[in-house]
């Protein structure tokens, strides 16, 4: 017994006296950043060095929500406690884009994570209006069809040739229909895939096989099914394989709920009034597990880090009894209801983002029967703030809702669908997270859903509406602005840290090629902007610029400085 005891005390000695579990202590871009660099290395920090063998593409994976799974370069760096992530290609402009760490990585000492690190961000658009134009009309009945009832569309780029396509759900006739981009941010003509007869609805693209390409899920608003199709990279799809759930899986989103690098689905059963999570077991096969929150017709919901704890939260719009509720993920596929409000009208749809620039997570939702749009902010430790009830005139049955930085500001706007509009309502956002109307764009019917995406590949978000009473998408066009490039803000600066550690005597170099504004952004490990300053119109050249770091804490932070369209970042550590 003796010598059991000691041999117990000598390994918990040697792998919990040496080892040590690795844990990011900071990122770039930062979470929920609004505006991050197009095509710029997207790095982790560890608190400890890594072991090479297992940081690689299985376990470093990104996924834009346009542009699919990234395909990138994975390396260490920073004596093996940076994960550098260089990516092949540009995400599109103004895409969400979701960076997962799983719980494989490993320490130098051997040491797993234990659970996976998760965040999101915003790719930058470049200075564009908030006014748009309808340019074409894409009608989706063929010859003898009478009524499909068109809701939302997915628009990702499902035969990897750089534009977003669009992949459209028909609820009437239970298909999804396919429409290729031509590279000119046209859709000419389009494949059907039948499904049945079970009134699909929201859908939504991951990677669930881990092959590289895009697979869709669907869910079934009126039913309790959830389908997974598996994209072949080309613009095709097999026959969609069912999971049962329950009564009216209207709500989906894709995160990965344990951190095993493995992509899971979470379903809203309104009719039930319950939830679902299918968690993958790596190839793409689903094991559903049910859930609740005690709330009442949950019909929505939508996710981010809403605590910055490195793990995915979910947002939840209720029906009959109208909330807008939080649950908190563990990181190992549980969930806790942190929080809930009430709101004036049912959601029927939400979204998330930070809403109000103070790095937190931050949940808009259509407020169908209410006629209203409401919006309610985060405090990073899972409350949320009594919401915000945005109306207006063509604001009748608002029943989805979508974001994006539509004006290249850097912050995120809204789009409400009216169904009984029938209209699109922009929403612009003053920066602070105070909204009003922008615009105001027709539907010819029955507006159901907005998808806003950069159609064209210019660098501005464009909105694709569909409108369910007559079966068709309006394409606007968003004219851009005046000498505005791809990417936006992506654009590249030169510019050098002249010190780094610093804190009395923080300064970097800079050289303009042109006059701009020139602003610096300081953000902590959890996403926050913890110092901001404006350096005014600078001349083109080369300027030293000079700041003291007085009130933070020692630590690793990062830094953006944004010149016009154009942005830089780098790592910076504050001294003692």
């Amino acid at each position: 017994m003796n010598r059991l005891f000691l041999t117990i005390l000598s390994v918990c000695f040697l792998h919990g006296g040496f080892a040590q579990a690795p844990n990011v202590t900071a990122h770039f871009p930062v979470n929920l950043e609004n505006s991050a660099p197009a095509q710029e290395k997207i790095t982790a920090d560890f608190d400890t060095p890594l072991d090479a063998a297992t940081v690689h593409s299985g376990t470093v994976k990104v996924f834009g929500r346009w542009s699919g799974p990234l395909a990138a370069a994975v390396q260490l760096t920073n004596g093996g406690q940076r994960v550098e992530i260089v990516p092949a290609e540009p995400f599109i402009a103004g895409e969400w884009v979701t960076v997962n760490l799983t719980r494989d990585i490993h320490s130098a000492d051997g040491e797993a994570m234990g659970r996976g690190y998760s965040w999101n961000f915003w790719v930058a658009t470049a200075e564009s209006s908030l006014q748009q134009s309808p340019v074409d009309t894409i009608v989706l009945r063929l010859p003898g069809e009478e009524y499909l009832q068109t809701y939302g569309a997915y628009a990702g780029d499902i035969n990897n040739d750089g534009f977003s396509d669009l992949v459209v759900v028909n609820e009437f006739v239970d298909d999804l229909r396919i429409l290729l981009n031509d590279g000119a941010g046209n859709y000419t003509d389009f494949a059907i895939i039948p499904m049945g007869n079970l009134l699909p609805s929201p859908n939504e693209g991951a990677d669930f096989n881990g092959d590289g390409e895009i697979d869709l899920a669907v869910s079934t608003a009126h039913q309790n099914e959830v389908r997974v199709l598996f994209g072949d990279g080309q613009g095709g799809f097999t026959p969609p394989e069912i999971y049962y759930t329950d009564e009216g899986a209207r709500g989906l989103v894709v995160l990965d709920c344990n951190g095993d690098g493995h992509d899971d689905i979470f379903i809203t059963n309104r009719i039930a009034g319950n939830l679902s999570l299918l968690v993958n077991d790596g190839t793409g096969q689903f094991t559903v597990e049910p859930m609740d929150t005690d709330g009442s017709a949950e019909t929505s919901c939508a996710v981010a880090d809403a605590n910055n704890d490195g793990f995915p939260d979910i947002f939840i719009g209720m029906f009959t009894n109208p909330e807008l509720a939080l649950l908190l993920g563990d990181g190992q596929g549980g969930f806790t209801l942190s929080d809930r409000v009430s709101v004036t009208g049912s959601p029927w749809m939400i979204a998330t983002a930070d809403l109000n620039g103070d790095g937190f997570a931050d949940v808009a939702s259509a407020n169908s029967n209410g006629n209203r749009m409401a919006v309610a902010f985060g405090d990073g430790a899972g409350q949320l703030s009594e919401p915000t009830h945005y109306t207006h005139s063509t604001l009748r049955f608002p029943l989805a809702i979508d974001l994006g930085d539509l004006d290249g500001d850097g912050d995120i706007d809204i789009v409400t669908s009216n169904y009984s509009g029938p209209t699109f309502a922009v929403f612009e956002n003053d920066g602070a997270g105070n909204f009003s109307v922008a615009s105001i764009l027709p539907s010819p019917d029955l507006a159901s859903c907005a998808i806003l995406h950069d159609r064209d590949n210019d660098g501005d978000i464009d909105i694709s509406g569909t409108d369910e009473g007559v079966d068709e998408i309006v394409l606007f066009e968003n004219p851009g602005m005046v000498n505005a490039v791809r990417g936006g803000s992506g654009a590249r600066l030169s510019a050098e840290l002249l010190s780094n550690p610093c804190r009395e005597d923080c300064g970097l170099a800079l050289d303009l090629e042109e006059a701009a504004e020139v602003r610096l952004s300081i953000f902590n490990a959890q996403g926050q902007a913890v110092n901001r300053r404006s350096f005014g119109r600078l001349p083109a050249g080369e300027h030293r610029l000079s700041w003291r770091a007085d009130g933070l804490a020692a630590g690793a932070y990062f830094l953006k400085l944004e010149a016009g369209e154009k942005q830089w970042a780098e790592r910076l550590v504050v001294g003692d």
